[in-house]
């Protein structure tokens, strides 16, 4: 099975973890049935330096024409603010990217880096946050008048809200979840209270699944109370990107966190959620885990071969007990590199490939 994956490595450190990730796929095509073509799509704050456009017509043709994109991070200090930044917003757009999947969990050999205390931990932290991708205040509608008003509408469509809603109770259910989540501000908004009736109606559907509602101010409390309570979550756009976020640093450092940007059956975008860092470019201390755990989704959700996801995050874990880079480092094991991490995950995934 040959897969033409677009490769966009970005600006600061993105280009360090995608290399990472080009290890752990070179892995998978030597020792399964699929084969790995690689292009590159460049896009990003050195791009538009270059060129004037943070997403080049080229880079979308390349990814158009892939089967998936692996994404590493953009945006520079020394450019207009959300000029880099404009070409993931493009991607979700021009895609139709509505799933913003973002898994958070806690290894076991990494609960010492949770800085939470154990009774807040209680069995352990397992949980995906389901994000609506391209609608709400990032469709980005409204503008600037005269320098002296600046509106941005959040915008729900009742399509955009039931495929969302929808795709989060069968994630549930085929993951064999009990209960689903939904984090909206359904008290103020009136996007907000759309969003919760479709969710209760679509839910009639599925009652073998506990419904519960949280508004986004109450779930940022208890995503640090009880996060061990959770297990599909589902909101709108802006709640996703800051409760993913603020999840991402329960798990022991942004640099653990994985994201897909996904349409089903379509073209999709995986990548880290960690941003450029470019105060830390080139200094080989960047976690390529996100990453890595990023190619992971790709290959549950895109590539449909669950078994090789598995695998890599058997790989990440037993990595996990032999070294860590700087950011999770806990002064017992062996301080890596980026690129050392990543040689030995791609070790562990070569032998549990072989086995």
């Amino acid at each position: 099975m040959k897969i033409k994956i677009a490769l966009t490595k970005g600006d600061g450190i993105g280009p360090e973890v995608v290399n990472e990730g080009i290890k752990i796929l070179k892995v998978i095509s030597d020792y399964t049935d699929l084969e790995v073509e690689f292009q590159e799509a460049p896009a990003g704050g050195n791009v538009w330096k270059e060129t004037g456009e943070s997403l080049p017509k080229k880079s979308i043709d390349i990814i158009k024409n892939s089967d998936v994109l692996l994404f590493g991070a953009i945006g520079l200090p020394n450019i207009p603010q959300g000029v880099a930044e404009s070409a993931i917003l493009r991607l979700r757009q021009e895609l139709d990217l509505f799933v913003n999947l973002r898994p958070i969990k806690l290894y076991r050999s990494l609960k010492e880096q949770c800085p939470l205390k154990d009774e807040f931990v209680g069995e352990g932290i397992d949980f995906t946050i389901i994000r609506e991708n391209t609608e709400g205040l990032y469709a980005n509608v409204g503008g600037f008048l005269k320098d002296e008003v600046a509106v941005n509408s959040m915008v729900y469509t009742k399509n955009g809200c039931e495929r969302i809603l929808r795709y989060a109770y069968e994630f549930a259910k085929t993951h064999k979840h009990t209960k689903i989540t939904s984090v909206d501000k359904a008290n103020i908004l009136k996007p907000s209270q759309m969003w919760r009736n479709i969710f209760k109606q679509i839910g009639d559907e599925y009652p073998n699944l506990e419904q519960e509602n949280y508004y986004i101010d109450a779930f940022c409390q208890w995503i640090i109370r009880k996060p061990y309570a959770f297990e599909t979550v589902v909101t709108g756009n802006l709640f996703g990107d800051i409760i993913s976020d603020e999840a991402a640093f329960l798990v022991g450092s942004l640099g653990m966190a994985s994201s897909g940007n996904i349409h089903p059956g379509k073209v999709s975008m995986y990548e880290p959620i960690h941003g450029s860092a470019p105060d830390i470019a080139g200094k080989e201390i960047a976690n390529p885990i996100g990453t890595i755990l990023s190619i992971k989704l790709m290959m549950e959700e895109s590539i449909r071969k669950p078994k090789i996801g598995i695998k890599i995050e058997k790989a990440v874990e037993l990595a996990l007990d032999e070294g860590r880079t700087k950011d999770i480092d806990n002064y017992k094991l062996k301080t890596l590199s980026t690129s050392q991490m990543g040689d030995l995950i791609a070790n562990k995934l070569k032998q549990e490939l072989k086995s």
